[in-house]
């Protein structure tokens, strides 16, 4: 059991004040299958080289000895689709049994 601490030392996602015109949005997960678990960030604008979402999600996994069988970050052009797409997979991962544990992805650029 992850302590209070890791939460605490973990960044949130930062996201700019900026507003997001046409940005893509995404978020990170990560299945776990043998221990019935999916790790989700939130969802965020999509800034930079794509892949680093990814990267970030993974070391910020990694850090806290997580297991996980692979990473996915799905995109959408809009937040109310990448909201409307998280939804789902939430929904989906819940009917097959699946704890969802919602984490801060750190966004480093």
């Amino acid at each position: 059991m992850m302590g209070i601490r890791f939460f605490v030392g973990l960044a949130v996602v930062v996201i700019s004040a900026q507003p997001t015109f046409a940005a893509d949005w995404q978020y990170c997960l990560a299945p776990s299958r043998a221990d019935h678990k999916v790790y989700m960030s939130a969802t965020f604008p999509l800034r930079g080289a794509l892949g680093s979402s990814d990267s970030a999600f993974q070391r910020m996994l990694d850090s806290a000895g997580l297991r996980y069988d692979d990473i996915q970050c799905p995109r959408a052009d809009d937040e109310r689709s990448i909201v409307m797409m998280m939804q789902y997979a939430i929904s989906f991962n819940k009917d097959n049994g699946n704890a969802i544990i919602h984490l801060p992805l750190e966004r480093t650029r």
